[in-house]
């Protein structure tokens, strides 16, 4: 349920229980003012009578002396010489009984006299259907305003919240304060925050991206160097052996470190083509195993895309798993298991697991899952994954506890409607 109509139906309620509550008291007050007005009634009726009756001897006004229908109670109390008003039900009809002693010779009778409360209840049903209107149209009216009242405030909370989620995707062009009016001081306070928080934000990221791309160009000039002076070293010493590998794993993290930047700078452009699934994976897994990056290890692979296709770039898309299976070897454990679907690829290792902090807010540059390396990886892979419309999930398998990834591909219409902007534009 929207905010509008929450705000609306409490609008609504709070309406109905005060003008409930206060219909209550009035129809209590008015009851008891016609009641008094009953029992003062009849009883001056009742004195009139036994006036006429004490000096003509003759009964007016409806005044009987000892009628049956008269209750026991009251004219046990009218007998101990005490005039009395009292409400009784006769013949189904409901009556107000007013009752006093008289002397008749030597004799003390009751006289009594009664009148019907049919108008009595006439008026007060008539008082509850007025009530009962009133609270109908007080509701209505009280509660169209709050909904128009409610819509402004949610339409402008719509608007703020569209706006997060462009900058969410990343365009941090937009403010919310420019889509909310400040006519709400407290919409107003929070879009300036939230706008606030955007641009710190925003500027830490975009020093964290300068000084990436520097990083790396700044690395790669002496790097060039340095790994044409590795080349000449023919000497084959266990020291010759470690300069030309850590000159290697230098050159790789400077190359991670330019995928990075050209990915936050947007110069990335995908070549999209269609490829079979299954035999993309077989390929790749092909190619890894003969150049060594699977580091003899056996991946378990279930084929079960059942010749789907994916629309996307062949190049990016095997640097996606390959970063994927790269970092369960690094940081997972044996065994390793690859699974396709004609909707998603899904790898799963038998390590510790993903931390929480990836599980909940995903890779982060510089951070690695297992203490080793720079963490650049998982943030390619997203980067590329982001870039080709696939989306990655990191979780914690249930039953082994390691690290599962899984690469949801875009929806066919997706894929298709990419495809042929690609050929538009190629």
């Amino acid at each position: 349920m929207s905010l509008r109509w929450k705000i609306s139906l409490l609008i609504v309620a709070s309406v109905i229980i005060a003008v409930l509550s206060c219909s209550i008291v009035l129809r209590q007050s008015a009851a008891r003012a016609e009641d008094d007005r009953m029992r003062s009634t009849v009883t001056e009726q009742l004195a009139n009578s036994v006036a006429i009756f004490s000096e003509t001897g003759v009964l007016t006004l409806n005044a009987r002396i000892d009628d049956p229908a008269l209750p026991k109670d009251a004219r046990a109390q009218a007998l101990k010489g005490q005039s009395v008003t009292m409400r009784s039900e006769v013949d189904g009809e409901e009556i107000v009984w007013a009752a006093a002693p008289i002397e008749v010779g030597s004799y003390t009778e009751v006289i009594s006299v009664r009148a019907s409360t049919k108008d009595s209840q006439e008026l007060i049903g008539r008082i509850d259907q007025a009530l009962l209107v009133g609270m109908i149209g007080s509701a209505l009216v009280v509660g169209g305003v709050g909904s128009i009242v409610a819509g402004r405030i949610s339409r402008r909370l719509t608007l703020g919240a569209q706006a997060a989620r462009k900058i969410a995707a990343g365009d941090t062009s937009i403010r919310i304060a420019d889509v909310v009016d400040d006519t709400d001081q407290e919409v107003a306070a929070f879009a300036s925050a939230v706008d606030t928080a955007v641009t710190r934000l925003t500027e830490r990221i975009d020093s964290e991206q300068r000084f990436t791309a520097d990083l790396a160009h700044e690395m790669r000039t002496p790097l060039t160097g340095l790994v044409n002076a590795a080349n000449l070293l023919e000497e084959d010493s266990r020291p010759a052996e470690l300069v030309k590998d850590r000159v290697k794993r230098m050159q790789v993290l400077v190359e991670d470190l330019l995928e990075v930047s050209r990915l936050d700078a947007g110069r990335a452009n995908p070549e999209f083509t269609r490829v079979n699934i299954d035999q993309a994976i077989r390929s790749l897994l092909g190619t890894m195993t003969a150049s060594g990056a699977l580091a003899g290890h056996d991946i378990g692979t279930q084929f079960a895309a059942l010749n789907s296709t994916l629309v996307t770039d062949v190049r990016r898309f095997e640097r996606i798993i390959s970063n994927l299976l790269v970092n369960a070897i690094k940081h997972g454990a044996d065994p390793i298991r690859l699974e396709t679907s004609t909707r998603s690829i899904t790898i799963t290792d038998s390590g510790s697991g993903y931390p929480p902090d990836i599980v909940n807010t995903g890779p982060t540059r510089f951070v690695s899952a297992g203490g080793g390396g720079m963490g650049l990886g998982l943030v390619i892979a997203q980067g590329q994954a982001r870039l080709l419309g696939i989306r990655l999930i990191f979780s914690n398998d249930p039953i082994t506890g390691g690290a599962r990834t899984e690469a949801i591909f875009p929806d066919p219409e997706a894929q298709d409607q990419a495809l042929k902007q690609y050929l538009k534009t190629a």
